[in-house]
């Protein structure tokens, strides 16, 4: 057998490396802050592993630009990050942090393997979704052991197999609802407790934010996020299954921020891009047509958001270009 690695990689394969380095160097740079400003050594421990992953990741992300002649991209540096300011959030989010990201990792590691071929590259993505597993699976142990891990609610479901006898079980134009499925329930506090988490990042970037226009976008944001999860925990309390916490308590009084605008808003591009990636596959998921319209609703709201974070990055030149293909038709007579 030939050497593969002198395959030239393929668009998949080029858009994976792309988007890992750039959500890695991003998602580093937090954790590097969050690990220099933390006090319970077992959160400690989890977060300067977690964050040896991503900078092991980077080099042979790195290694693998070069390898290619590939241009590595900019994303975030130094410059945009002071891991010696005050403390912004709590041991507490931090550890639901870490959580996050490691399952975030494991879903978009796993949607990257699916689409690459070269064996390099799927073994490479293999072991990121592995040692990501290995994150979520401590963070999770330990938020236990503290008494700090959200977990799903308990249910009561049939004691007998049932079979679905009338049409009104997806579609009922007389108003009376049936109760959720387990799958919907999943999916409404997978994605509140996500937003949970995202919130409170955005409560602290608002609160340390010194550009009236990105602080404006912020707050936007924020109060979106508060609308979308009340609106989603109300199917909950419909039917009297217990909603997770607000995030507020997260965040201290500091107003010294420890990360520049353009890593703000890189942050909250990543996580649009996350809910909606969420939203998308929740829909798969939805037989009740009220619940399948709200998410629809707010997965327009999220796109709309989203693209007005972006555009604030482009009036700014913060938007890296992802790789593109040539348009030979512009290199015509040039």
């Amino acid at each position: 057998m030939g050497n593969t690695t002198k395959t030239p990689l393929v668009a998949s394969e080029i858009s994976g490396i792309w988007n890992s380095y750039m959500a890695g160097n991003l998602v580093g740079r937090i954790v590097r802050y969050f690990s220099n400003r933390v006090d319970d050594d077992e959160i400690r421990d989890i977060l300067q592993y977690a964050l040896n992953l991503f900078n092991q990741r980077i080099e042979v992300l790195t290694n693998l630009f070069n390898q290619e002649k590939l241009p590595l991209p900019e994303g975030i540096t130094d410059s945009d990050i002071d891991v010696n300011a005050p403390r912004l959030f709590s041991d507490t989010l931090y550890l639901q942090y870490i959580a996050y990201e490691a399952k975030s990792a494991v879903r978009s590691y796993s949607v990257i393997l699916g689409h690459v071929t070269r064996p390099d590259i799927r073994d490479y993505f293999s072991k990121c979704i592995q040692e990501s597993t290995d994150v979520y699976n401590r963070a999770a142990e330990l938020g236990l052991s503290k008494g700090i891990f959200i977990k799903a609610p308990r249910i009561e479901v049939p004691k007998k197999v049932e079979y679905i006898k009338s049409k009104s079980f997806i579609l009922d134009s007389f108003g009376k609802k049936r109760a959720l499925l387990a799958d919907e329930i999943t999916d409404i506090v997978s994605i509140t407790n996500d937003t949970v988490i995202r919130r409170a990042l955005l409560v602290g970037f608002n609160q340390v934010c010194k550009d009236k226009k990105v602080c404006n976008y912020i707050s936007r944001v924020i109060n979106l996020a508060t609308k979308q999860n009340d609106g989603f925990n109300s199917f909950l309390v419909d039917e009297v299954i217990p909603i997770g916490s607000s995030s507020d308590s997260y965040v201290t009084d500091s107003t010294i921020s420890p990360f520049s605008e353009k890593l703000m808003l890189s942050k909250v591009s990543l996580m649009y891009r996350l809910k909606i990636g969420s939203i998308g596959l929740a829909l798969a998921n939805i037989m009740r047509s009220d619940l399948k319209a709200t998410y629809r609703k707010y997965l327009d709201e999220a796109m709309e958001y989203s693209k007005d974070g972006v555009n604030i990055m482009i009036d700014n030149e913060w938007f890296e270009q992802p790789p593109q293909a040539i348009n030979h038709e512009n290199l015509v007579g040039v």
